[in-house]
C-alpha cells in the first residue's frame, strides 16, 4: 500500500509502560502496523504483547541490543515509512499521521518529545549537538524515515550500546538526506521512576558517547554542541552529568582493553 507506515518498538521488560504504549498506537489517527522486538524480558513483557496479537500486533523476540532490535523490525516490515518509538513512551493520537505527512517531502523526521514524571528529572534536558543546522541528539523515541533513506543510511550500528540513534542522525545529514524536526510530531516519554535507574540511564548514556566520538572521530570537531547553562545546574543534573562521565570513561578504557560490554538499557 502507498505511503504505508509500520511503528517500530524494542523492549526490554516493560510490563509497566507496554500496555499503554500499545493502546496509544492502536488510537492513532493514521493505522500502521506494530512490531515489537523483545529483547529477552523475563518481566511479563511478551505476556502482555501477546495479549495484542488479535489486534494486529506482531512480537519478535531474540537477545539484542537496542540498534540490532531496531534494524530487525525494518527487515520485518514491508511498509514504505518505519517510525520508530519506546516502550516507555506514549505518542500523541495523531503522532503517525504527522510522521507520515512530513515523510512525504523528507527522509528523516524527528518529533518533539515531552518528558513526564518526577520533575527533578524531567526538567533535565539533554546535551544537544547540532550537524549541519540539524539537530542530531534528537532521539529515536520520535523518529520516522522512509524505507530506502533507512536502507541506504544502513540502518542502525548494533555495535553502538546507546547513542545509535545520533550516529543514524549523523549519517544521515552526511550523505545529503532531507532531515526535518517536526514540532507536531509529539511523544510524551515516562522519565526513570527509581534512582537507580536513571543512574544507569545516564552512565550508559555516557558509555555510548565516547563510542559515538571514536566512530565519528573525523568530523566530532565540526559537530557544534549547546553547552549547559549555569542556571540549569542542579543536584540531579551534577549526578546525570557523573554518571555519564563514569560511563564514558569505561567505555574508553572498554576500548583499549577490547572488552564489549552488554547493556541492559532499551
Amino acid at each position: 500500500m502507498e505511503n504505508s507506515a509500520d511503528i517500530i518498538i524494542t523492549v526490554l521488560n516493560e510490563s509497566r509502560n507496554i500496555k499503554e504504549l500499545l493502546e496509544s498506537l492502536l488510537s492513532q489517527t493514521f493505522p500502521c502496523h506494530i512490531i515489537v522486538v523483545d529483547g529477552g524480558s523475563t518481566d511479563g513483557t511478551q505476556k502482555i504483547v501477546r495479549s495484542f496479537f488479535d489486534r494486529g500486533v506482531t512480537l519478535y523476540s531474540q537477545k539484542c541490543g537496542r540498534g540490532e532490535g531496531r534494524n530487525i523490525g525494518v527487515r520485518i516490515s514491508k511498509a514504505d515509512f518505519v517510525l520508530f518509538t519506546d516502550g516507555d513512551a506514549v505518542p500523541d493520537k495523531s503522532w503517525a499521521e504527522c510522521m507520515v505527512k512530513n515523510l512525504k517531502d523528507h527522509d528523516l523526521v524527528c518529533g518533539k518529545t515531552i518528558t513526564r514524571g518526577k520533575k527533578s528529572i524531567a526538567s533535565l534536558d539533554r546535551v544537544k549537538i547540532f550537524y549541519k543546522g540539524f539537530e542530531v541528539t534528537l532521539p529515536s523515541m520520535n523518529m520516522g524515515l522512509r524505507r530506502e533513506a533507512f536502507l541506504k543510511c544502513g540502518g542502525f550500528d548494533p555495535e553502538l550500546i546507546t547513542a545509535e540513534d545520533i550516529d543514524l542522525n549523523i549519517r544521515a545529514v552526511s550523505m545529503g538526506l532531507r532531515a526535518y524536526e517536526c514540532q507536531d510530531c509529539i511523544v510524551f516519554h515516562n522519565a526513570r521512576e527509581s534512582f537507580r535507574g536513571f543512574i544507569r540511564q545516564a552512565f550508559w548514556n555516557g558509555y555510548g558517547r565516547y563510542q559515538l566520538k571514536r566512530k565519528n572521530k573525523r568530523i566530532w570537531n565540526d559537530l557544534d554542541r549547546d553547552y549547559f547553562h549555569i542556571e540549569s545546574i542542579s543536584l540531579m543534573w551534577l549526578l546525570r552529568y557523573f554518571a555519564g562521565f563514569l560511563g564514558y570513561v569505561e567505555s574508553m578504557l572498554n576500548y583499549r582493553f577490547r572488552k564489549h560490554p552488554e547493556s541492559e538499557v532499551r
